[in-house]
């Protein structure tokens, strides 16, 4: 069920509809299945989804798959006939819910144009799906304990993920080979490829370093330092220059990311600095925050610039476990403990300098009934997915047939 209000329903309908015109030949999304009370291990057609508006291993790798045939690579592509921006927030759905996992989906990720989406979670097992008819291809089994996060290069060649076992693991998802590992100081809760997919970098718990390793077989680079306490979270700079870590002081480091030295460094949050996201343009940086705040930092040109704080509100009642901004960066997309996917006005949370007014919500997407662990969009912005404790992979598209 949809709630949409007067003008804003206009000027979303209105622009959707252009932007439908504009791309006749773009295949329309099929119809979403609802989720109003989703159970552990539900299939992969799931009931339909709410979205309000304006509101260290030592053992030999195993590695099962589950189908023969994989997906090839593809250049990096451009904004999608039906991407997910603020035009078209009001016309997501989900259409489809990718089960399997034995437990809580905490890590989620998506290639750039959504033909590989990956998870992974309380099972320790790395899962690969078909990101156009959600049909499993791999399963990876090479971590002893929990797995925290995964994450796909800009290409889609490669895949690492990071756990409680204190190890990166580095994977092709095309073939289900196994690139590479390396032991790491800490627990790894975060994993980022750079911009241009040739290196990782990772943070976690209980380790003040962070690592940047090769993405080619997660050779160790060098670290991250400049923190006084455990690390939450990190992101890679859209021109790749730059890398910021996040601590459980809410403090963010910056660093060079030719060399991980620490740069400049600032108080962004009270509470844990649990997620990260640069803008496209990198001129503003989202950090989350475990009490449930999302403060935005105005960045200067100069790397060693701190920047100022533009706006902070409560997106969500619980801690915030994911931000993403849509590829055009009409939108910042929040996911929270709450059990919600949230999408915001980007240009109007931008030169607010306080409290933010709730109106700036572009939409508000509810299926995982459980808290939301972690979100993702791919490059051409017409794929998000999330992933929670309910155990399951949401995947939510913009169906352009209800601009009609």
């Amino acid at each position: 069920m949809r709630e949409r209000g007067g003008d804003a329903r206009y000027v979303a309908r209105v622009g959707a509809l252009g932007l439908m015109l504009l791309s006749a030949c773009a295949a329309p999304v099929g119809p979403a299945t609802g989720i109003d009370t989703p159970t552990m291990g539900a299939p992969t057609e799931a009931p339909a989804a709410t979205l309000t508006v304006g509101d260290t291993p030592t053992s030999v790798p195993t590695v099962t798959e589950t189908a023969t045939a994989s997906p090839t690579p593809t250049p990096i592509p451009t904004l999608a006939p039906n991407a997910i921006t603020l035009a078209t927030a009001s016309l997501i759905e989900q259409v489809m819910a990718l089960g399997g996992h034995g437990g809580a989906v905490l890590g989620v990720a998506v290639s750039g144009d959504g033909g590989l989406i990956a998870s992974a979670g309380g099972d320790r097992v790395v899962r690969v799906f078909d990101g156009r008819t959600g049909d499993p291809l791999h399963e990876f089994e090479r971590h002893d304990d929990i797995v925290y996060d995964v994450a796909l290069s800009p290409d889609g060649t490669r895949l690492v993920s990071g756990s409680r076992d204190r190890t990166v693991q580095v994977w092709d998802p095309l073939t289900g080979e196994r690139i590479g590992g390396a032991r790491t100081p800490g627990e790894i809760a975060q994993v980022a490829f750079s911009p241009d997919g040739t290196r990782i970098a990772g943070a976690g718990y209980y380790s003040a370093l962070g690592q940047v390793w090769s993405a080619a077989d997660a050779a160790p680079l060098f670290e991250l330092q400049g923190h006084g306490t455990r690390l939450r979270s990190v992101a890679w700079g859209p021109g790749g220059e730059r890398i910021a870590t996040g601590d459980e002081a809410g403090v963010v480091v910056m660093h060079d990311a030719a060399t991980g030295e620490a740069v400049a460094q600032f108080e962004a949050v009270t509470g844990d600095a649990t997620a990260l996201a640069f803008s496209p343009d990198g001129s503003v940086l989202a950090v989350g925050s475990s009490r449930g705040e999302v403060a935005l930092w105005r960045l200067g040109a100069d790397e060693r610039d701190t920047g100022e704080r533009d706006a902070i509100w409560p997106p969500h009642s619980g801690g915030i476990t994911a931000l993403a901004f849509s590829p055009d960066g009409s939108l910042l997309i929040t996911a929270g403990r709450d059990g919600a996917v949230r999408l915001w006005d980007a240009g109007a949370l931008s030169g607010a300098a306080g409290r933010v007014d709730l109106v700036v919500r572009a939409a508000s997407l509810r299926g995982h009934g459980a808290a939301v662990r972690d979100a993702a969009i791919s490059a051409d912005g017409a794929t998000l997915v999330s992933g929670g404790d309910d155990g399951r992979v949401l995947v939510w598209r913009v169906d352009l047939s209800e601009a009609e």
